[in-house]
């Protein structure tokens, strides 16, 4: 329950953002991931997932989840469940950090796949 009240609560502020916006991996994405998530998830480091964020092409490839991200689809996609609490399996991401995502950075990982999860 209180995922989907997360979900709703994050929704919500897509809604309130401008959903007009482009979002680049490159310019947007990228630098939450390098702060965020790159201490475990880079290609060459050991992970149990083998999920690796280094560009898109790894994110669209690489991992156990078969639907990491469902382009056109933010809020099912599995990466955006991972940073939620209580996500369908295992702990919340960044599992590490004490500082989560906020819902505006997480809104940014909704829009960018609800586009398309281009390479931009």
């Amino acid at each position: 329950m209180k995922t989907l009240s997360s979900i709703c609560v994050l929704l919500l502020v897509l809604c309130l953002t401008s959903s007009a916006q482009t979002i680049s991996y490159a310019k947007d994405v990228f630098p939450l991931v390098k702060v965020k998530c790159m201490k475990c998830h880079e290609k060459d480091d050991e992970n149990p997932s083998n999920f690796a964020m280094d560009n898109v092409a790894l994110i669209k490839s690489s991992g156990k989840t078969k639907e990491m991200i469902i382009p056109g689809n933010g809020a099912n996609s599995y990466l955006v469940l991972k940073l939620l609490p209580k996500p369908p399996k295992g702990a919340q991401m960044p599992i590490f950090s004490k500082k989560k995502l906020t819902e505006e950075e997480i809104g940014l990982f909704i829009r960018w796949i609800d586009q398309g999860a281009k390479d931009n």
